[in-house]
């Protein structure tokens, strides 16, 4: 089965004004995303989340309590029924210009050979020009949740208002609904 990969900041969990989200206490989940995880889990996809984090390389958070963000955000989707395989994170600054951190599609690629995936059949949710552009430097089928009207003229690109909305579309075009 083909894959879904979910940037996290503005998909998953509302994002912070003007910073980043470095407890658990901050984390909050945006309405109808763990049902959408819950939904695309129930249906076979490989769910993976792809973030970039900076907050980490600026010095913000210790990486080891954005790992613990990331098992809590997990345990608590699991304890709903959903599922993320693995979380993959960028910790560098956008300075290091690293192969991982989006718009460079090194997370995905990282991912596609550790899980034997294939990214041509694979779907990117994320709120930014950034994920589109990692998306489509992987081959992937992005889909845009925000107000960035100009993607969506671009060649396989789709937006929705939520990730509810992205689940459902894919459902929809992979025959599953």
């Amino acid at each position: 089965m083909p894959s879904i990969f979910l940037d996290r900041d503005g998909v998953i969990n509302k994002k912070i004004d003007g910073g980043y989200v470095t407890t658990w206490k901050e984390f909050e989940w945006l309405p109808g995303s763990i049902d959408a995880i819950k939904l695309l889990s129930d249906q076979g996809w490989g769910i993976y989340v792809a973030t970039n984090q900076a907050c980490v390389g600026k010095g913000i958070l210790k990486q080891d309590d954005l790992e613990y963000i990331h098992t809590l955000m997990i345990r608590e989707l699991a304890k709903n029924g959903a599922k993320i395989k693995k979380v993959y994170f960028c910790p560098h600054t956008i300075e290091t210009r690293c192969r991982c951190r989006k718009p460079n599609p090194g997370m995905l690629f990282t991912a596609a050979e550790e899980n034997g995936l294939s990214l041509s059949n694979s779907y990117f949710i994320g709120d930014s020009i950034t994920d589109m552009q990692a998306a489509n430097a992987a081959g992937m089928y992005g889909i845009l949740i925000n107000d960035a009207e100009q993607m969506l003229n671009r060649k396989c690109y789709h937006k929705a208002r939520n990730l509810m909305e992205a689940a459902n579309y894919i459902l929809k075009r992979a025959g599953s609904c």
